[in-house]
């Protein structure tokens, strides 16, 4: 069974083209998750207080609520961050298959 051949279009990007979108794409998400992480650092600091003394007698029980928020959210981000290293994997495989049928084309 051979590989169907997709017809040339007048717009079709070539796959250099296609490589350096989906790297961009992977640097905008991580860009946008460093500002959540940022947002949550800084809210950390105003729960917190500046000398880490809890200035607005938080109870037990909104610490641990705020804390169990903060996990929740970096828990998210990691997995973000793991699902972004698969697509950079899967982008950097991509660019080498790029080349390796450039490279059989010629």
């Amino acid at each position: 069974m051979s590989m169907p051949q997709i017809p040339k279009e007048l717009h079709r990007p070539c796959m250099e083209e296609v490589v350096i979108d989906l790297l961009k794409s992977i640097a905008m998400e991580e860009t946008a998750l460093s500002h959540i992480l940022l947002a949550e650092s800084e809210k950390t600091k105003a729960f917190v207080g500046k000398d880490h003394h809890f200035p607005n007698c938080h109870t037990q029980e909104e610490i641990i609520q705020f804390n169990h928020a903060t996990h929740d959210i970096l828990e998210l981000i990691l997995m973000k961050e793991w699902i972004l290293y698969q697509k950079l994997k899967r982008v950097s495989s991509l660019q080498k298959h790029a080349i390796d049928c450039e490279v059989e084309e010629e």
